[in-house]
Parts: C-alpha cells; sequence; structure tokens
C-alpha cells in the first residue's frame, strides 16, 4: 500500500464514500494516488460489487496499471486491437480494475451490461462536448460510484464545465440551459441572434454548489517546497522562405474572412481551423497539398534555435512540445543526424513503447523527450528535466498548463523553466493573447481567484 501525503489523505478524509466527486487538484500532486486510495477505501467498506472501471488517455494506461499493483489491487489494460476478447478475459479472470483509454467507450456498448462499483474518469474535460460519442457512452455505464479527475476539467469556455458536474450528479445538474444561464456572461449578437461567451458568472455561487464533492489544491498551498516555474521567451524570424508561403497563406486568410457574409457570424471552429493552419506556416516551411492538407518541411527557424539550445547546454535534459506531429517528426531527423538520443510520445507511438520512453528519460538515458501537447501533456511524469520548450502553443491555457506541469510536479527538485519560440510578425503573438484570456476564464471557474 503506498503512502498518502497528508494533503492526499485529507482528500481521502473528505470525498472516499461520496456517489459524485471531482478531484481538481493543480497538476503534479497526485490525483490518480488519491482517486486509488479512494477505491480501495470503497472496497474496505464491503460495496457488493468490486468492480473498477478507469477511464484515461491512451498514454497514461501503463501508469494507471503501475499504480494499481502499488495499491495492491489486479488491474487489466483493455487490448484496443482485440477488445472483445480482451474485455472477455477481464470479466472471466480474477482482475478488480479495467483500465481503458476514452476513444475506446463509445466502440464498448457491453460496459453498460456491467453492474460497476466505480468509475474513474481520468482526464475528465474530455466529456466538455456533451454531445460527443464518448461522452454519451460513459453516462450509460451504470456505476454507484463516480470519480471525474482534472487539473483543468474545464479547458475554456465556462459552460463546458456542466458535462462533467452532469455526469456526477445527474438530478442536481439536469439542465445544461438552467447551468448556462445561471453561469455563463454572455451577449447576443444580430442579426443572427447568435451568443458570444465573455467568460463565467456567479462563480462563487457555482463554487458553494459543487464544495461538497470537490476537491482542488494548488502547489503552492501544499507543497511549499516545491521550486518555482518561471517564463522565458525566445523570439525568431523566420526565413525567407518560410516568410514568403507565410505571408502568402496569411493572405488566403484574410480573403476567406472577406467572402463570409457580413451578417453571419464566424463560426468558432472554422476560425480555428484556419488559424491553426497559419500556426503550421509560422512554425516550419509549409505547402498544401492537392488533398488540401499542410506539409511541414525544412528549414524551420524555430527548429534552428532549439538546436542551439541543445548545443548550448550539452548537459541538461529537455522536454519538447508541439501541436504537431510533422514538425516532431524533423526534430526526430535533426536529433538523429546530431546523435542526441532521445524518446517520443506522439499519437503514432505505440502504448507498448510509451512507458519505456519515459522511464528512459526519468532514468536519464536520453536528453531530450519530444510529443505533442495532446498526447504527451497528460498523466507522465518527467521530473528528470527542469527545461521545458514549447515550439508553439495550443489553443486550450489548460491543455498548455497540463504539459508544462509534466516537469512541475511531485519529485522535482529544481526550478523549472518554461520556454516558448515565438516567431516575430505572425500568430504567435495573438494566439497568446488569447489563451491568458480563457486562462483567466478557467481560473475563475476552478475557484482560483
Amino acid at each position: 500500500m503506498i503512502e498518502l501525503y497528508d494533503f492526499q489523505q485529507e482528500c481521502v478524509d473528505k470525498v472516499g464514500l461520496l456517489p459524485g466527486v471531482l478531484i481538481a487538484d493543480e497538476m503534479g500532486l497526485g490525483k490518480t494516488v488519491e482517486a486509488l486510495a479512494r477505491d480501495v477505501l470503497l472496497r474496505q467498506q464491503g460495496f457488493a460489487t468490486y468492480r473498477t472501471l478507469v477511464v484515461t488517455p491512451m498514454s497514461v494506461t501503463e501508469s494507471w496499471y503501475d499504480h494499481c499493483e502499488m495499491f495492491g489491487l489486479k488491474g487489466f489494460i483493455l487490448n484496443p486491437k482485440d477488445r472483445e476478447r480482451s474485455f472477455k478475459q477481464f470479466k472471466e479472470g480474477p482482475f478488480e480494475v479495467l483500465i481503458m483509454h476514452w476513444e475506446a467507450l463509445r466502440l464498448m456498448p457491453e460496459l453498460t451490461r456491467v453492474s460497476w462499483m466505480h468509475v474513474i474518469a481520468d482526464e475528465c474535460h474530455r466529456m466538455q462536448n456533451r454531445k460527443a460519442q464518448q461522452t454519451r457512452a460513459l453516462k450509460l455505464i451504470p456505476t454507484n460510484h463516480r470519480t471525474a479527475m482534472s487539473g483543468t476539467p474545464t479547458t475554456g469556455y465556462p459552460d463546458k464545465f456542466w458535462s462533467a458536474l452532469n455526469w456526477l450528479y445527474k438530478t442536481r445538474f439536469s439542465s445544461y440551459w438552467k447551468f448556462y444561464q445561471e453561469h455563463v456572461e454572455y451577449e447576443i449578437k444580430y442579426p443572427q441572434g447568435y451568443h458570444k461567451i465573455l467568460g463565467p458568472k456567479n462563480v462563487a455561487a457555482l463554487l458553494n454548489k459543487i464544495e461538497p464533492f470537490y476537491v482542488r489544491r494548488l502547489k503552492s498551498e501544499v507543497l511549499k517546497d516545491l521550486p518555482d516555474k518561471y517564463y522565458d521567451k525566445i523570439w525568431v524570424e523566420l526565413t525567407p522562405g518560410q516568410r514568403r508561403m507565410y505571408n502568402e497563406m496569411k493572405r488566403e486568410m484574410v480573403a476567406w474572412v472577406k467572402r463570409q457574409a457580413d451578417d453571419a457570424p464566424l463560426v468558432a471552429p472554422a476560425v480555428i481551423a484556419q488559424l491553426v493552419r497559419l500556426q503550421q506556416f509560422a512554425v516550419a516551411s509549409a505547402e498544401i497539398n492537392d488533398e488540401g492538407q499542410v506539409r511541414l518541411s525544412e528549414p524551420s527557424s524555430k527548429l534552428d534555435v532549439l538546436m542551439d539550445l541543445l548545443e548550448d547546454n550539452p548537459t541538461k535534459q529537455f522536454v519538447v512540445f508541439s501541436n504537431f506531429k510533422q514538425l516532431i517528426s524533423l526534430l526526430e531527423v535533426r536529433l538523429k543526424k546530431a546523435g542526441i538520443p532521445y524518446g517520443l510520445l506522439t499519437g503514432d507511438v505505440p502504448p507498448s513503447v510509451r512507458g519505456g520512453n519515459v522511464e528512459r528519460f526519468q532514468r536519464g538515458e536520453t536528453r531530450v523527450f519530444a510529443g505533442t501537447i495532446q498526447a504527451g501533456g497528460v498523466g507522465i511524469t518527467l521530473t528528470a528535466a527542469s527545461t521545458v520548450v514549447f515550439l508553439d502553443r495550443n489553443w486550450s491555457p489548460a491543455l498548455n498548463l497540463q504539459a508544462e506541469d509534466r516537469l512541475h510536479r511531485i519529485g522535482q527538485a529544481e526550478s523549472v523553466q518554461v520556454i516558448d519560440i515565438m516567431a516575430r510578425d505572425t500568430v504567435d503573438l495573438g494566439r497568446h493573447a488569447v489563451i491568458e484570456m480563457k486562462k483567466g476564464w478557467i481560473q475563475q471557474l476552478l475557484g482560483d481567484i
């Protein structure tokens, strides 16, 4: 049995036997430990069934399995390539905890035919889209107890908080639109009548509603000895070729905006899609193929600066993040050529390999750990390094913060340096302002006020 920190035990003491719990401790405080300690407590109370389901990002299924072993629980990782046979093995075996990734939820209707003692939704912001198939699939699974976990339960807009609360307490948070009216500040834009969200409102009232089943502590509150985290920016100029292609793409985007009807709202997903494309042209040389897909290639002024950092700090370990797998692939080529040992974590890296890449980095066998923010930014510990470099940022401040806190967490002995490599006169600057605005909304909703 793993020994809990005092603040972790306080969490379990507060919410241990409740039917629904939201553990929103800041990243790096051990939410996995708290959730499994609650699971053990439930078992000790003699509930009728002893099966637990953990739904988690694919990158951390192995980590959950290891933590189950620490608590003396028999874990089983669902094989995503042979789900039916794998699920049968779980049901017929001596296993207590089924560990599976979010993407498989909608493909597993048989989960609804098991009476679960406990369902744990790791990184519960994955259910923020109330209409998504995986969100609906999760809410159909019968269980006596629910634990939602995330250092950032909402990753942007205030109304995204509702879905997790509805899963935890369906009758208390039954109406999305009632929640929207009570806790979302918006204005109606005419003539189309669409809602422009301005931020959260009545935050104190919301926090009061959820306080009995909500746990949120900051590292600064409970880890007094945790080193600081500080931020640096390195500005780069695009190469002449990059600048030419970037400006051409920017002109196309402006033309796209002008083509939209004057009285029609610019739908946020469509705008973000255009901005992400522009963002790709800011990270490396790029071109659009016949299928309309962006292909990244060398040269890249951002990778030039990153390689200089590695050369100037030959004894340091670095964590590197980007939104784009193609950019990580370009970096991999450079690392191989330079003879720098590295590990990767992107959506293309098999789950069986991911854990080993993390472990080798933590043991100091590799100098660079590079991954996409989506795949490498959750559920793993990279405290062997004290420097994390962002070649670009996600539009969700929560995902960025999660990625930063792979380093800034329990076990970190040094101050953590967060470096943003930003291209001058590009979308990088505007993106930063948008992220900061949304970050302020999240801080209000989570009680960091």
